[in-house]
């Protein structure tokens, strides 16, 4: 944080202890002058990658002075240092975080463009009388910043960590409350509380105090990383284009398995973690394997086919079995460690919790390929909506609404809502899309009280400066699902969740289908090129591996990481689900109507597919009465 020293100080043992479940192995302070106050910079240190005291951090140039908190892996360090030794720089450990310390002390901020890997740091530039914050190209580590009063910065890697300095208010900001509730996740750059906001991915800043008699606080932001152009030049090539993804994908594997500690892998029944397990077993014979399944519900454990697939590539493999009486305790421990309220994570919370106690640091996971590749439903049902609303388009509004509504006569009520918030779109690409992807209807949004003009949000209930419109493209929907797709439903729920669910047990949790070289090769491919067929079944993925898929895998309706909320929610979890309903209703921050509603359709009918939005609103009600937070 930057501010007077005094203040700093005081803040820096409840920021440290806010952090310490990230980094168990390790803690360091220090606090420098800066632009006529102090900066105060804390670090807890997970430790994968140099074990000695070299790694020690906030890691000081042993000439300028210049020093560095790093979150996160470079995967390319080794070729940076490569180019740094050339230089003459010497090293006195063998980690990346000294590596990243001396790229920016050689090269300046310049060198973040080239960094591959996944990281949120903050470099003081002592020379420059700077401070400089970056979070990675799509925001696989999280950093969070606030301005809490005239000349005063604090930035974390979690919310909770700026919170625990008692110097922002736990005051609850609607806007980001709305938006959690529209999409079961909030929106960045928003949170959840007023005044502290996320660093948007892909970008860095940089803060000074030019006016010293005044005090106040400048930040510069700057862009770095943004997704490629789709390349129509890829129709041209499709076996190449192939043989890229083949090559990028066990390259980028391979990276992520550098580690001084062992290496553990997430592995399911799906075609992601298939292939990440098995090009990583071509290059390391010590990996551990991890799935999770259900003694009480087979239909959704994918045990059998996690082992079959471990057993042929010669995995050493664990089952984790997870019945009815293990949620209460588990979901209580799940919301008590929520940096941020959330529809999902919980899957992640569970196995990570595992992993680690198995001595495991680093696990790898599948995420990504749904996004890049064309894995969700989304892929082929909203160009088949497009199609639609284009032959619609003469029809009013008002009628539409109708017609959707007679056409669901006989479906859930969640299903209804959804068609006849579908039908008042415009039947843009992007409406189309973001209503789709939504938990709550609008109506139901309305009911609670959210109204989005009020709350300074978009018809879609989120921020205005959520969506580039470079990121849409109307002529090439498959292409605009993706990278909406990875922006927000991976970059504002997954990812995010992701890391605060296994940082809580200390476990890093990589994403090698999301290294920066297959983002830049798939986010410009169109989307014909993508998926031919139009069927959203990760062609390019199959065709590039298809020796580690066998048919039993290949032939399998997609499921995902699922658990069995919502019959847990009217068994073990119902008194919990219903405490945070009520003390949801009586914060005064929606309409408890609203609140009520929602929550009857689902006890009224459970097997219909609501239990996502009565199950979104007792996770927030009960992170709201722990946090302590005020309206």
């Amino acid at each position: 944080m930057a501010g007077n020293e005094a203040a700093a100080g005081h803040a820096l043992p409840d920021l440290l202890a806010a952090l310490a479940h990230r980094g168990p192995d390790d803690r360091g302070e220090g606090i420098a002058p800066l632009g006529g106050g102090s900066l105060a910079l804390a670090h807890t240190r997970l430790s994968i990658l140099d074990l000695s005291a070299a790694g020690h951090q906030p890691m000081i140039h042993p000439r300028s002075g210049d020093r560095l908190v790093f979150n996160g892996e470079i995967y390319n360090f080794r070729v940076l240092k490569a180019d740094l030794e050339r230089a003459g720089v010497r090293f006195a450990g063998s980690g990346d975080s000294e590596v990243l310390l001396h790229a920016l002390v050689t090269w300046g901020p310049e060198c973040i463009a080239r960094l591959q890997g996944m990281f949120a740091f903050a470099f003081h530039d002592v020379r420059a009388d700077r401070l400089i914050l970056a979070r990675d190209s799509i925001g696989i580590k999280p950093l969070y910043v606030a301005e809490p009063a005239p000349g005063q910065l604090v930035f974390a890697s979690e919310v909770r960590a700026i919170l625990a300095t008692g110097l922002v208010p736990r005051r609850i900001d609607r806007a980001g409350l709305a938006t959690m509730l529209a999409y079961g996740a909030i929106q960045g750059p928003l949170t959840l509380f007023r005044g502290v906001r996320e660093l948007p991915p892909g970008h860095f800043e940089i803060i000074t105090r030019p006016g010293r008699q005044d005090g106040l606080v400048r930040r510069q932001r700057t862009r770095f990383w943004k997704p490629p152009a789709v390349s129509a030049a890829a129709r041209e090539g499709a076996p190449s284009i192939t043989a890229a993804v083949r090559a990028t994908v066990d390259a980028a594997v391979a990276d992520h398995l550098v580690s001084d500690v062992p290496v553990g892998m997430f592995l399911s029944s799906g075609l992601d973690s298939t292939i990440v397990a098995g090009v990583a077993a071509r290059h390391t014979a010590r990996l551990r394997s991890f799935t999770v399944g259900f003694t009480e519900d087979a239909a959704l454990s994918e045990q059998d086919l996690a082992s079959e697939t471990a057993q042929r590539f010669g995995l050493a493999h664990t089952r984790i079995d997870v019945t009815g009486s293990d949620a209460e305790n588990a979901v209580r421990s799940w919301l008590g460690a929520l940096d941020a309220p959330s529809v999902d994570g919980f899957n992640v919370f569970l196995i990570s919790q595992v992993v680690r106690a198995a001595g495991i640091k680093v696990a790898l996971s599948g995420q990504g390929g749904d996004e890049l590749f064309g894995g969700y439903p989304a892929f082929a049902d909203v160009p088949r909506l497009r199609r639609w609303f284009q032959l619609a388009r003469v029809v009013p509004p008002p009628l539409r609404r109708g017609l959707a509504a007679m056409a669901t006569a006989r479906q859930p009520a969640a299903v209804r809502a959804k068609a006849v918030d579908l039908a008042e779109s415009d039947g843009d690409l992007l409406g189309l899309y973001l209503r789709r992807r939504r938990t709550l209807a609008s109506s139901q949004l309305r009911a609670l009280g959210l109204s989005p003009q009020v709350l300074g949000l978009t018809q879609d209930y989120l921020p205005p400066d959520a969506i580039d419109p470079q990121l849409v493209d109307e002529q090439d929907p498959v292409a605009t699902v993706s990278r909406l797709e990875t922006a927000l439903y991976l970059g504002n729920m997954l990812l995010r969740d992701g890391d605060a669910n296994g940082m809580t047990h200390g476990l890093e949790i990589r994403v090698p289908l999301l290294d920066q070289r297959l983002l830049d090769l798939a986010l410009a491919l169109p989307g014909d090129v993508r998926l031919p067929s139009g069927r959203a079944d990760k062609h390019l993925l199959r065709e590039a591996f298809p020796e580690l898929l066998r048919p039993a895998l290949t032939g399998q309706k997609k499921r995902g990481f699922v658990l069995p909320i919502a019959r847990w929610m009217r068994g073990q979890l119902r008194p919990l689900c219903m405490a945070g309903l009520e003390t949801l209703k009586e914060t005064g921050l929606l309409d408890p109507m609203g609140v009520e509603a929602i929550a009857a359709a689902f006890w009224d009918a459970p097997d219909d597919g609501g239990w996502s939005r009565a199950f979104s609103l007792a996770v927030l009600g009960t992170y709201l009465r722990d946090q302590r937070a005020t309206a």
